[in-house]
């Protein structure tokens, strides 16, 4: 028996009720782990959860099927968060929605720490064009760019899906640069590139 699982079983015959814990927990605490900028590791994960490897892994298969699921989270999170607070409707609500989502991610510590510990690996998981995390972030800013555009408040040069693409390809210079900030546009250069992506059929 596991020493994690031979824990609980003590704890039960002491008479002690130990905490359910299920695969909600296990996101949660994988969520944690990656946004204190730590690497994921499963034993590492079973063992606070109290639980075996192998009830770990059925819960969330592999140790990359869980980071992906934490990674689109987090960014569909900050993709929320952007779209929340971003000021104005149609053309100059997009702009700044995407200029404070670039923001989050030059200033995020998480996203350093992130690249540091997966390296090349991660970038792939993140960036590739059929992977498990990218489809869904273009998928999310197409909505977006669509209820503006169906609520009659913006004119799209292109179709919501391929404006989409090149913003989130623009986001991604800072997990190629190492999220970097110096090695990425300034402010004024995003902004401009922001508007070219985002400027108005005429």
């Amino acid at each position: 028996m596991p020493d994690q699982e031979r824990s609980v079983a003590y704890r039960a015959a002491l008479g002690e009720t130990p905490k359910r814990v299920g695969p909600a927990d296990a996101f949660h605490g994988a969520q944690e782990t990656v946004l204190a900028g730590r690497k994921l590791d499963m034993v590492t994960l079973a063992a606070e959860l109290g639980v075996g490897r192998a009830t770990l892994y059925r819960w969330v298969g592999d140790r990359d099927q869980l980071l992906a699921e934490v990674l689109t989270a987090n960014v569909l999170g900050v993709i929320d968060y952007a779209t929340a607070n971003a000021r104005g409707t149609g053309k100059r609500f997009l702009q700044d929605g995407v200029g404070r989502f670039l923001q989050v991610l030059a200033d995020s510590d998480a996203v350093r720490a992130f690249l540091a510990n997966e390296g090349a690996a991660g970038v792939l998981m993140v960036t590739a064009p059929r992977g498990p995390v990218r489809p869904k972030l273009v998928a999310r800013v197409a909505e977006v760019i669509e209820e503006e555009a169906r609520a009659g408040r913006y004119r799209p040069p292109a179709t919501p899906e391929q404006l989409a693409d090149g913003l989130v390809s623009m986001a991604e210079r800072f997990l190629h640069h190492g999220g970097d900030p110096t090695l990425n546009p300034d402010p004024a250069t995003a902004r401009l590139m922001i508007r070219l992506l985002l400027r108005e059929d005429t």
